[in-house]
């Protein structure tokens, strides 16, 4: 039996990665993944003791603190060079251990319960000590429907989800180690449960909820009534300090100004909740329309709240029909399920504008697996199997396409736009999209108005006003100079600089030269740049020469004969060549 253990575990972590073999691409999502690792100060040069210390020290990078994460990213960069594809890679190694700890934890799970299979058993009816073939198989089948699922997608392909993954696994092997401490004791499993639980904490400050599932365990899977508070407490003092070090991170973001975490009424949040809690359920059992930042309506009836109450309500009321006193499967799926939900439900504030995620059901999903391994050993032989093998394809078919969308920002946006048109960050970015790299640059502006008047945003501003100048039709820089009156008027005030830009492009074009000198001035010397420099250099050049600072237009024209954009480089020796050749020429902007 040790033997189909471990063929099981490993058929179960191969065909994890198979599945999410397409995740391994050199793609990622702009929101998050540059933050967290090669645009983090003390992230992109890999691992150091001064950047772990750094990492343990400033709880405010990306409004998270994730310590342990991050060394995962630094590890990634001193071991493997980095790269996107590396980072991906290790995700989906991740899930693949994460899948085989899964199969472990059913495994146990199962056998605290005392769930029988056919043939199990002897002839008294008590249930073997050992789990028989069919639970090792059927526990198998398990992990693979938990680790299939699309909404897994999110948490794997996402390089900025690996906190999810990483705070699951510690989870998982913490669980594991609790399990056999109330079984066989012993200071080392003890201890072990402790250290794991606190390296999911690092990981991730969700895990704080871990203390609570330990007494799940401890009271349904042993039917232990007493809980003894010395067992606890270094967990709860642990659980105590991250929640403090998650709300210094969470309302006051490094470089960002300071978050109200409470901005919405406590009755809206326990709405939200609900609905949110019912999404879980609806979406792990048909994954239809599923897609990332699924955004809140604040104050208002929450999107898919129909949906969501309607599942709550039917699985609160199939709990019931099901429950017995004797019967702790309900009690357990439903409390895990719950409880590993409970720290992003946002009962306490709602940070950002994010109802709910995919990637939060990562860990609580595996309470839905427990169902379903229980129910297929109650089941009949075939039908179970057939339908165990239907399932797991469909799964598969679903995924792969969920996985494609996570490779590219357009790709990710476009699709939730065809679920919820009137998301505002997904207008942007795919009007984004639209203007830089799908020459549909009218399609993409009339996205970036949409998403501008759903959510005013000065980030949306700035690409709008960028787009614009680069447009420059009738009225276009009218525009421009409506959106950037406060940055024509104060060019401090812009931070990032995109704004500047496009006052200095509208400028240019329109032929006013010494107002493009001032606006492309400004811009490059502002502290949080989100875009290349190369572009405003360019500008910047060729607006001198047109005022006539022609030794400054060459040293900055000069720079760029050597950068690897070609056409920057081909305009920038073009110009360089005729300041030379004292030709009389306007430079224009192309």
């Amino acid at each position: 039996m040790k033997g189909l253990k471990s063929f099981s575990a490993l058929a179960v972590f191969l065909i994890t990665l198979c599945a999410f073999a397409g995740a391994i691409t050199g793609g990622h999502l702009h929101l998050d993944d540059w933050g967290y690792t090669y645009g983090c100060p003390f992230v992109k040069d890999g691992l150091s003791w001064g950047n772990v210390a750094r990492a343990f020290l400033d709880p405010g990078n990306g409004g998270i603190w994730m310590p342990v994460t991050y060394v995962s990213y630094m590890l990634d960069i001193s071991l493997f060079g980095g790269g996107w594809r590396m980072n991906h890679a290790v995700n989906v190694v991740l899930h693949g251990v994460n899948a085989m700890l899964v199969f472990a934890f059913l495994l146990a799970a199962v056998n605290r319960l005392k769930v029988k299979d056919k043939g199990e058993g002897d002839a008294s009816g008590s249930p073997s000590p050992c789990a028989s073939r069919q639970t090792v198989l059927a526990c198998a089948v398990g992990a693979l429907v938990w680790s299939l699922h699309p909404m897994r997608a999110e948490a794997v392909v996402w390089v900025a989800s690996r906190k999810e993954e990483l705070w699951s696994m510690f989870a998982l092997m913490a669980s594991l180690a609790w399990i056999g401490f109330l079984e066989k004791g012993g200071a080392g499993r003890y201890i072990a449960t402790k250290s794991l639980f606190a390296l999911a904490c690092l990981a991730k400050p969700t895990a704080v909820c871990f203390p609570v599932l330990a007494m799940l365990i401890q009271l349904t899977l042993f039917r232990e009534k007493r809980i003894r508070i010395r067992n606890f407490a270094p967990m709860l003092i642990i659980s105590m300090i991250v929640g403090i070090m998650a709300i210094i991170s969470q309302t006051n973001p490094t470089g960002m100004e300071r978050v109200d975490i409470s901005d919405t009424t406590f009755a809206w949040r326990i709405l939200n909740a609900a609905v949110s809690v019912g999404l879980y359920i609806a979406h792990s059992v048909v994954p239809a329309g599923i897609h990332m930042d699924y955004r809140a309506v604040f104050g208002g009836w929450p999107l898919g709240g129909t949906l969501g109450l309607v599942s709550c309500a039917i699985a609160a009321a199939l709990l019931l029909m099901r429950w017995r006193a004797a019967n702790r499967l309900p009690l357990f799926a439903a409390g895990w399920f719950i409880v590993s939900l409970l720290p992003v439900l946002g009962l306490l504030g709602v940070t950002g504008d994010k109802a709910y995620a995919d990637r939060y059901a990562y860990l609580p999903a595996v309470a839905l697996s427990l169902l379903i391994v229980v129910l297929g050993l109650k089941g009949r032989g075939a039908a179970i199997w057939a339908f165990a093998v239907a399932l797991l394809l469909a799964e598969t078919w679903v995924l792969l396409p969920v996985v494609k969308s996570f490779s590219s920002d357009y790709l990710a946006y476009s699709r939730v736009l065809a679920y919820d048109p009137g998301h505002w960050r997904a207008l942007r970015v795919v009007g984004c999209e639209c203007c830089a790299r799908q020459n549909r640059m009218d399609e993409g502006i009339e996205m970036l108005k949409r998403s501008l008047e759903l959510r005013p945003s000065q980030t949306t501003a700035d690409s709008l006003a960028y787009t614009l100048a680069c447009r420059g039709r009738d009225g276009d820089f009218a525009e421009v100079k409506r959106l950037g009156a406060v940055a024509a008027a104060t060019p401090s005030c812009d931070k990032g600089g995109m704004m500047l830009d496009a006052l200095g492009i509208a400028a240019m074009r329109e032929g006013d030269d010494a107002a493009a000198v001032r606006y492309f001035s400004a811009s490059l010397v502002a502290p949080r740049r989100t875009h290349s420099n190369i572009h405003a250099m360019l500008n910047l050049g060729l607006s001198l020469a047109n005022v006539g600072r022609r030794d400054e237009a060459l040293k900055i024209l000069a720079k760029l004969k050597g950068v690897a954009n070609g056409k920057v480089r081909a305009r920038a020796a073009d110009a360089c060549a005729k300041l030379a050749a004292g030709e009389d020429a306007r430079f224009i902007w192309q």
